[in-house]
């Protein structure tokens, strides 16, 4: 049964390298499509130099061998060099704007292909990122499929300008003997049966490559990161990461020397059997000249002559060889672009009792459910403490009430209609590893409400609620300081991005639901609590979840609910639960060292 369906499969992935050629075609039209047709045209006009090349090559050397011996005079033959030359120059001139044409449609090409995976990768479900087959293919898409399209559009061009050359060539060779015409058609459909097995092997051996090229590429990354940096030089990790790095490489090598290999053994046979022929054809020619019945010039345009043909052969088979293993690429590439969009989120406000029924929900590569039975009312207002242990399925649930996900069991509605609904529109959040965008200060807090035009005395009162104010006004831009490495930006404190993280949630005032995933995880007892502290009064009437594994701010939240193995296990106050002396009781317990601490007291 294996065999039956590999057997199915092949002709599909031979037959990938035709599509693949029509998707390069595709983005080429649609990233300028004028500037590619007339590539593809001008690209074709010059194929008329090959022509005059092999022309020029004749008349020259028959000319020069005539005045040599006499038989011609030196006016007109210096006029047809004269004209062979200057229609060279003209199609320098002319292979100049082509080139420059090329590179501008390969920067739209570019920009194209980059906009458009970028906007289908922020389209597409938070599902498939969970998938590490996906995740390996995003990968892949990343760093090689657009060097591949571009490559493929070239090609493109290469075949299209090979049909007038080949006519040229078959002309000059229809001189020397319409034989070697045949000989040529039969040795290219040889060599192109030929070469069909080890391109499949060199396929397979790509997708092997692609695991350890990931790895590569995130150990390397990792000196170059500033936050990895750090623990990096710390914990003095140069020679640890360095093995693995070096692992990986020495695996991908070993696969990439074996891809090399089998080019090499493909192009070079084709060579070798291609110039049979050749050296077959220019004995033939010498014997005919000795004989009279040519010319000394027409040595020299067959010699040019089957030069190009070879180069052409082989340069065309290289198109083929390549494309064939290329094509894999685009497939993924358009495996990504078929991938489910999320759906579109819904522009109602929810600002009501939120419930969630019987969710369940697993990870696509986890036989266990994160979230086993969740049942959790949140009522309007209310500033609810999430605890419990890492794994329990808080951050879960938080995904869920994000909308990053309909691929769960289980119903999410409206407390007061029994609705479903989606909070897309209605939740802000933070998350641990908040994003520090290498922005100005202004497009920092514009971040949160993408919708809105801000004012200057807008975005100060933003930081003046959150604290950064006299900070962010001090510096010699102010709100326009750009923040980060990109732009030779200031450097913020943890304390100060988080608390900018905060006034993003301040920039949206339509969300009525404020989730805040362990945002305070780096910090000490104090500041997270300072930080708790700030959020809870600048929230208002909002509903918020404080999701934390700490629980030094948990007793001032309206509810406390315990989240372990995906489902609630405990709900109610610090003191109702310190009383049950169940799992709450017994983490507190262990934590309340942490916060016994009479500052720490205070700020609490």
């Amino acid at each position: 049964m294996p065999d039956k369906t590999k057997k199915q499969n092949e002709p599909k992935e031979k037959g990938y390298t035709i599509q693949a050629l029509k998707r390069a075609n595709s983005i080429a039209l649609k990233a300028n499509k004028k500037a590619y047709i007339f590539y593809i045209l001008i690209s074709l006009f010059m194929t008329i130099n090959t022509y005059i090349g092999l022309w020029s090559a004749e008349y020259t050397v028959t000319s020069a061998y005539n005045l040599f011996m006499k038989n011609s005079e030196f006016m007109p033959v210096l006029i047809g060099i004269s004209a062979f030359a200057v229609s060279n120059l003209i199609f320098n001139f002319i292979g100049m704007g082509n080139n420059m044409l090329r590179n501008r449609l390969m920067l739209d090409v570019t920009y194209y292909f980059e906009n458009n995976l970028n906007d289908k990768l922020s389209s597409i479900k938070w599902d498939y990122y969970e998938s590490n087959e996906t995740y390996l293919k995003i990968h892949e898409v990343r760093t090689n499929s657009l060097g591949k399209v571009q490559g493929f559009i070239g090609n493109i061009v290469g075949y299209i300008t090979t049909v007038p050359r080949a006519a040229i060539y078959c002309y000059f060779l229809f001189r020397i003997s319409p034989i070697f015409v045949l000989i040529y058609f039969v040795l290219m459909t040889f060599c192109n049966f030929g070469g069909s097995k080890m391109f499949k092997k060199t396929q397979k051996l790509w997708e092997e490559a692609q695991p350890y090229s990931q790895k590569q590429n995130y150990f390397f990354g990792m000196c170059g990161d500033k936050i990895t940096h750090q623990e990096y030089k710390f914990n003095r990790l140069y020679k640890y990461t360095a093995d693995k790095w070096e692992d990986a490489y020495n695996k991908e090598y070993k696969i990439r020397l074996k891809i090399f290999k089998n080019y090499e053994i493909i192009l070079q046979t084709a060579r070798i059997i291609n110039n049979i022929p050749y050296i077959s054809m220019l004995i033939f020619i010498s014997y005919e000249i000795a004989m009279g019945r040519l010319e000394m010039g027409f040595l020299f345009m067959a010699n040019s002559l089957l030069n190009q043909v070879l180069d052409t052969f082989v340069g065309t088979f290289y198109m083929i060889a390549g494309n064939r293993v290329d094509s894999k690429f685009i497939k993924s590439y358009d495996e990504i672009c078929e991938l489910e969009n999320a759906p579109i989120p819904n522009d109602t406000i929810v600002h009501s009792d939120i419930k969630l029924e019987n969710i369940e929900y697993n990870y696509p590569q986890s036989e266990h459910k994160a979230l086993d039975n969740l049942c959790f009312n949140i009522k309007k207002g209310e500033k609810i403490a999430v605890v419990g242990v890492n794994g329990s399925g808080k951050t879960t649930c938080t995904n869920l009430l994000l909308s990053l996900t309909d691929n769960y069991s289980g119903s999410i509605t409206d407390g007061d209609t029994g609705k479903k609904i989606d909070l897309s529109k209605s939740v802000s959040c933070i998350l641990q590893d908040f994003a520090q965008y290498q922005m100005t200060v202004k497009e920092n807090i514009e971040a949160g409400f993408t919708d809105k035009q801000f004012t200057d005395n807008e975005i100060i009162e933003i930081l003046d609620e959150v604290g950064l104010k006299e900070i962010i006004l001090d510096f010699e831009k102010g709100i326009n300081t750009p923040l980060g490495q990109l732009e030779n930006g200031i450097e913020l404190s943890k304390g100060q991005w988080q608390r900018l993280a905060i006034a993003r949630l301040l920039a949206n005032p339509e969300t009525k639901l404020w989730i805040l995933d362990e945002p305070t995880a780096y910090l000490d007892p104090i500041a997270e609590i300072e930080i708790y502290n700030m959020i809870y009064e600048l929230a208002g009437d909002r509903t918020v979840l404080f999701i934390s594994h700490r629980l030094g701010f948990a007793k001032k939240a309206d509810r406390i609910v315990l989240f372990d193995k995906g489902h609630i296990e405990e709900e109610g106050t610090h003191d109702e639960l310190i009383k049950q002396k169940g799992i709450y009781a017994e983490m507190y317990s262990n934590q309340e060292k942490w916060y016994k601490n009479k500052e720490i007291e205070d700020v609490a």
